[in-house]
C-alpha cells in the first residue's frame, strides 16, 4: 500500500472568508478579501491594525491564533465559514480506493473531531485515514508565549518524519512553498504545490522542492498517483 500525503488549510479547505471574519474581529473594521488573499498576518496586522492596536501586537497576536486554534470558543463557530476547494473531495474520494490518504494539517488536536465533521461535511474521505495534527504546545512561539523555540517549520518537519518512517509516501499536495525543503528531503517523488497565486509565485514552490505546480484540483482529475 502506498500513502498521499495531503494539507488541509488552503489545500482542501478554503479559510479566506474565517480568516477575514477573523481580523475584522480582532481589528474591529472592514478588511477587504483582496487584503486577506494577497497579504501575510504581518503585512494585514501593520496595514489595518490602529496605532493603539498596534501597541497592544503581541496580545492581539496571541488573540489571533486562540480564536484560529479554537482556544477561544469563536473559533468554533467561525469554522461554518470555511468552504471546500473545488474538485478535490470528488478526486480524494477515487484516490482512496486505492492508497492511503493521510492529512497532516497545522491544526491542533483539540479540533480532531472539529475536523474530521468538517471533513466529512465537505465530502471528504474520513474512513481508513490518517489524520495528524499538531499540538497546542507547537504554537508557543508564534502565541508569544515564549520568546524562542521550535518553529511551525520544525514541527511540520517533525510530524512529517514520523510518517515517512512507516510509510511510502508517493506523493504530497501542499499550498504552502516553505513546507517543500521538507517534503525534498525525504525524497517524496511527486511534490505537488497547489499554487496561492496572490500570495506566492510558481517558482517559490520549485525553488524550495516542489516538483511540479497546479493552478486547481482539476488537473490532476485524470492524474492518480501511482507507487
Amino acid at each position: 500500500m502506498f500513502d498521499v500525503v495531503l494539507d488541509i488549510d488552503d489545500t482542501l479547505i478554503s479559510t479566506e472568508r474565517r480568516m477575514q471574519a477573523i481580523w475584522q474581529r480582532l481589528l474591529d473594521r472592514k478588511i477587504p478579501m483582496k487584503a486577506i488573499k494577497t497579504l501575510n498576518m504581518e503585512q494585514i496586522f501593520s496595514k489595518f491594525a490602529s496605532p493603539s492596536q498596534k501597541r497592544r501586537k503581541h496580545e492581539l497576536q496571541k488573540g489571533f491564533w486562540d480564536i484560529v486554534l479554537c482556544l477561544d470558543k469563536i473559533g468554533i463557530e467561525l469554522l461554518k465559514l470555511d468552504k471546500p476547494i473545488a474538485f478535490a473531495a470528488e478526486i480524494l474520494q477515487e484516490w482512496s480506493e486505492q492508497c492511503t490518504l493521510t492529512y497532516l494539517t497545522g491544526r491542533t488536536e483539540n479540533t480532531r473531531d472539529l475536523t474530521l465533521d468538517e471533513l466529512r461535511r465537505f465530502g471528504f474521505p474520513t474512513e481508513n485515514i490518517q489524520l495528524v495534527m499538531f499540538k497546542i504546545e507547537d504554537y508557543e512561539v508564534v502565541r508569544k508565549e515564549k520568546p524562542i523555540g521550535p518553529t511551525l517549520i520544525n514541527g511540520k518537519a517533525k510530524l512529517f518524519s514520523s510518517i515517512a518512517k512507516n510509510r511510502n509516501i508517493v506523493r504530497i499536495i501542499d499550498d504552502y512553498p516553505n513546507y517543500f525543503p521538507i517534503y525534498k528531503q525525504f525524497n517524496v517523488p511527486d511534490r505537488i504545490g497547489l499554487l496561492r497565486s496572490k500570495l506566492f509565485t510558481p517558482q517559490q514552490y520549485i525553488n524550495n522542492g516542489a516538483t511540479r505546480v497546479i493552478k486547481s484540483w482539476q488537473q490532476l482529475r485524470n492524474d492518480p498517483p501511482k507507487p
